[in-house]
């Protein structure tokens, strides 16, 4: 039986594919290179399902999508079901079925795990219609949330970036935000005022609030980090009183948690202190859609569990002909030692928004202005931080944490080193545990710990900021021949200046 899985909204198109014995995931704004990309008809997707899964429609037996109706000018008259409805307005022969969209984010988790988890519980800026987040327990809708009734993070997040000034997509505004509230402070008297929780969000970001708290708006203005920063804190505590009461606090519960709110590093790591049986994809948000829909037909059609071969490296992207071998990452190394910033281009590209070490730019994280000389390469604001990639059994040396991270989905705090450029204005730090599992990378990893007895590197995206990660090698060498990047990798290639 093949199957085909659609996300068909209006940003971060996907398409997944199951062709009767594995699954192959296509995230298209890596095909046209243009962030969060989407189809703007109902049509366009066919020529990329024949071209990257060399099928024609006529052999798909049954299609799943996840659509945004008022994107294609369709009908709103069924908003409100569960799972799925059979969709009689997409142009295709095959049945095709209409799955909720909260439900296709928690369906999306299907690689974490060997048995679907008693809660998923997702939370995003909205999915069908208005609805802002879902809980569901052994597939039944426990509760729903919703943007007119309750408010939604993600477009308070999102709205409240745009108030401040944050220039960036909209769908990037949220993530920058993260970064910026940082440089605030607490304000402690204030939180105390914030009685609010999960059902009266929308009011959470008020800041009249905060205006009458300082008894001044013109004040409120002034420190309108400091309020970004309490209000942000104040969400922890909420998520964290919001699980505790939809598992009745059952600290050991299997939670898969997904939607766009699940890529707050910050929010994660109080959810992950908690809950220790909580599993986040590194894929929770929208991209993640059309790979639940694949697993609703899957559950539907009663067959064997899927497989998506060397995940979370499963974009279907151009790879090299080869991998880089001893020789190649022994080199590497001792540029990296001497300060050379490195793009490090392998296999195929990482499924979510973060490079976990297959596309990647790379530097010593014990260079003094490393963050400012990688700042200036990406074009990105001086404010956000950088994330890094360490040997898994060093972790708890440079990072205050109990938490196996390997998709840089938790922050922890630096313990005291000279590694300035990877340690945000909080003191934390957004770190990648890399096991023997990922073992290319582990190598290349090991190798500089055994030249500089540093285990970690500086790790961001290869890419350029407003642009997807690279996923076509031409692309790569043209950002390496037009940029400050030193040393361009390319499975067993290497390209110097």
């Amino acid at each position: 039986m093949k199957l085909l899985g659609l996300r068909l909204c209006e940003h971060d198109s996907s398409i997944s594919f199951f062709d009767s014995k594995k699954v192959h995931y296509l995230r298209t704004e890596r095909l046209y290179n243009e962030k969060h990309h989407s189809y703007h008809n109902l049509w366009e997707w066919r020529k990329d399902v024949k071209k990257y899964f060399n099928i024609d429609l006529k052999e798909i037996d049954q299609i799943g999508i996840v659509i945004d109706p008022w994107h294609h000018k369709l009908p709103m008259d069924e908003e409100e079901f569960y799972p799925a409805i059979e969709y009689k307005y997409f142009p295709v022969e095959q049945k095709t079925y209409r799955v909720n969209h909260h439900l296709a984010h928690a369906l999306s988790c299907w690689p974490m795990y060997k048995n679907r988890p008693e809660y998923e519980i997702i939370i995003d800026g909205f999915g069908d219609i208005n609805n802002a987040w879902t809980v569901i327990r052994n597939d039944r809708v426990l509760q729903r949330g919703y943007t007119n009734l309750h408010g939604s993070i993600g477009l308070s997040m999102w709205d409240t970036g745009e108030k401040i000034g944050i220039n960036a997509s909209n769908y990037d505004i949220s993530g920058k935000l993260m970064g910026l509230q940082s440089y605030g402070k607490i304000d402690l008297e204030f939180k105390k005022k914030l009685n609010f929780n999960m059902y009266t969000i929308n009011h959470l970001f008020n800041k009249n609030y905060y205006s009458d708290h300082l008894n001044s708006k013109l004040l409120s203005e002034l420190h309108s980090l400091d309020w970004i920063k309490t209000v942000h804190d104040k969400i922890s505590d909420i998520l964290v009183n919001f699980f505790e009461e939809v598992t009745n606090k059952n600290y050991n519960a299997d939670i898969a948690y997904s939607g766009g709110v699940a890529q707050n590093v910050i929010w994660n790591t109080a959810l992950k202190n908690k809950f220790k049986n909580l599993i986040i994809p590194p894929h929770s948000g929208d991209e993640g859609l059309s790979l639940g829909a694949l697993e609703y037909l899957r559950i539907k059609n009663n067959l064997p569990k899927f497989t998506l071969e060397n995940f979370p490296y499963c974009q279907i992207d151009e790879s090299p002909e080869d991998i880089a071998d001893a020789k190649t990452i022994e080199e590497t190394v001792e540029h990296l030692k001497n300060g050379k910033i490195v793009g490090w281009y392998q296999g195929n590209g990482e499924i979510g928004p973060r490079a976990l070490g297959n596309r990647s730019l790379l530097l010593n994280p014990m260079i003094k202005d490393g963050k400012n000389i990688i700042n200036k390469i990406k074009k990105r604001e001086t404010y956000r931080p950088f994330g890094a990639s360490i040997l898994e059994e060093h972790t708890k040396e440079y990072f205050q944490t109990d938490i196996n991270n390997p998709y840089m989905l938790y922050v922890g705090k630096t313990k005291p080193q000279n590694l300035d450029c990877i340690t945000h204005v909080d003191g934390t730090c957004r770190f990648q545990s890399v096991g023997k599992n990922n073992i290319l990378y582990y190598n290349l990893l090991k190798e500089f710990y055994k030249k500089t007895n540093c285990p970690l590197l500086l790790n961001t995206s290869f890419n350029v900021n407003g642009k997807p990660i690279m996923s076509k090698i031409k692309d790569a060498k043209e950002y390496f021949n037009n940029s400050d990047i030193d040393i361009l990798v390319v499975g067993n290639k290497i390209y110097k200046k």
